[in-house]
């Protein structure tokens, strides 16, 4: 066999097994990716229920503490760490908190020690948490000090115009770096059905106690 005929065939085997791999490749790298786009579109499928089943636990509930005792519930389907705090004053008072280190949660604080908090109840809008290592430790409560890697939202409860609370949420964006945007809309509309109910509820109670006093 002449030489140029033994190269020839020596290349053909090798392509032919570089097609080969590259098509067992392709397949798997296809898998891979069906696979993946399945599972968020289950992760963002179980999300929109679980939000879904939060909203009818808020219509449902009753009462004040009921109506954020629902949504703590929902929020801490959406949050590696969260808290409630109710307004009172230009203070902070701790209503619940989830997900936080025994003796590291939240404690009451002055609306006025973070510029986060302050933003968000001065301008009634969400407010994100700087990663620890961006902003000077003095300014940042102990319990939002997030790390780097996770964000941190401070969302207010706004009732008749006012701000009665805020909900603070984080979770660690290199877990699901995909669905950031979705679970803060998912807590901002959780939060905004518990502001129109606890205002209906606020509403229904004076109307009760008036009727009384009639």
């Amino acid at each position: 066999m002449a030489m140029d005929q033994q190269v020839r065939q020596a290349v053909e085997t090798v392509m032919t097994h570089v097609r080969r791999d590259l098509d067992a490749h392709l397949r798997t790298l296809t898998s891979d990716l069906l696979r993946f786009a399945q599972e968020t579109a289950e992760r963002s499928y179980r999300a929109r229920v679980e939000t879904l089943r939060t909203i009818r636990r808020i219509d449902e509930a009753a009462t004040l503490s009921g109506i954020l005792d629902a949504l703590a519930q929902g929020a801490a389907a959406e949050t590696s760490r969260g808290a409630i705090l109710l307004v009172d004053g230009d203070r902070l008072r701790v209503w619940g908190h989830f997900g936080f280190p025994d003796a590291a949660g939240p404690v009451e604080l002055s609306i006025g020690q973070s510029g986060v908090l302050a933003s968000a109840v001065t301008l009634r809008q969400t407010a994100f948490v700087p990663p620890a290592l961006d902003q000077p430790q003095t300014t940042v409560p102990e319990f939002m000090r997030v790390p780097a890697g996770h964000t941190g939202v401070v969302i207010p409860i706004v009732v008749a115009g006012e701000v009665v609370a805020v909900l603070y949420g984080d979770v660690d964006r290199l877990a699901g770096q995909e669905d950031g945007p979705v679970w803060i809309e998912d807590l901002e509309l959780l939060v905004r059905h518990a502001s129109v109910r606890l205002e209906n509820v606020t509403s229904e109670r004076t109307v009760e106690v008036l009727t009384r006093a009639v």
